[in-house]
């Protein structure tokens, strides 16, 4: 029997809901509804090992910057995790080298190769990664140390666990920028550089004047979401650093005074000043994107 073009039309409508009902559904447990607990637990004094609430205004806010108790660790959390995106433009100019080279004829036959290898780190647990970079920089056996002849303090000087944070970082992310720039690179159309071969143009003044110009869409993904990301950054400190002083970010002060100490008003607070953070870093790099992002358009 054949359905009419009105109950197939519903057939339709009941299947596509069907298939966006359980996103929705996650998206307002696991992300709606937890916004709004957030949210209102930072304006109460909230301790989940003794499970007592009670309003206190925007005390967690004034305390997080003003109690040294707690101002004096979230400051320390919050020059850590900015301190920290250096490793960001570092990696980025590590992946955009990286992706020059393999797009070069001289290693065309084995970029395929080396492309799978250096993106291996972005497929790789982050826990792992920094398990093997924290052996590596073991002050008593590990490679770098021992490599050197030397022994360099990491994790007990504030200074170098940012640095071997740095380093690890670098090394974690360049490949994601290596493949973002090589899919960027494929994209820009040959006949710009046939143009400019005309021209005489020498290799050098190809790249800085056709390629990195058409590439800064690319640029400015990359920069978009790893900010965002290391904003976030929370295993550098848990397993890497292990929780000291020098490698300690705002998600591990959240996790530290929210799960360990059990001040989840006092955590729920850092929590929304992150997101807001967040948020307005982002708003600020789209609005000034136009002054440098251009595209075919522009050209």
């Amino acid at each position: 029997m054949k359905l009419s073009k009105r109950n197939l039309h519903k057939k339709e409508k009941l299947t596509a809901l069907a298939f966006v009902a359980l996103p929705v559904l996650g998206f307002v447990v696991f992300t709606l509804l937890s916004l709004v607990a957030v949210v209102y637990f930072s304006f109460n004094d909230y301790n989940i090992f003794r499970d007592e609430l009670t309003p206190n205004g925007i005390q967690n806010y004034v305390d997080l910057f003003t109690n040294p108790t707690y101002s004096d660790a979230f400051g320390r959390s919050i020059f850590n995790t900015v301190l920290l995106l250096v490793s960001i433009p570092l990696g980025m100019i590590a992946g955009l080298a990286l992706a020059a080279v393999l797009q070069s004829k001289a290693v065309k036959k084995a970029s395929k190769f080396f492309q799978v290898l250096y993106y291996l780190p972005a497929v790789t647990s982050a826990v792992a990664v920094n398990i093997v970079f924290r052996y590596i920089f073991n002050p008593e056996y590990g490679f770098i140390n021992t490599l050197f002849n030397v022994e360099i303090p990491w994790f007990a000087n504030d200074w170098l666990v940012k640095v071997a944070i740095v380093l690890k970082n670098v090394w974690a992310s360049m490949g994601t920028s290596m493949i973002l720039y090589i899919a960027g690179m494929l994209a820009i159309p040959q006949s710009y550089y046939e143009s400019a071969d005309v021209d005489g143009a020498s290799a050098t003044h190809k790249f800085f004047k056709i390629t990195l110009p058409l590439l800064t869409p690319t640029t400015f993904y990359i920069i978009i979401t790893n900010v965002i990301g290391g904003l976030q950054s929370y295993a550098d400190a848990k397993v890497f650093g292990n929780g000291t002083s020098g490698s300690q970010t705002i998600v591990w002060f959240i996790w530290e005074y929210g799960l360990n100490q059990g001040k989840q008003g006092l955590a729920s607070a850092a929590s929304i000043i992150l997101a807001v953070a967040i948020m307005i870093v982002t708003i600020l790099q789209f609005k000034f994107s136009d002054r440098w992002v251009y595209g075919e358009e522009k050209q």
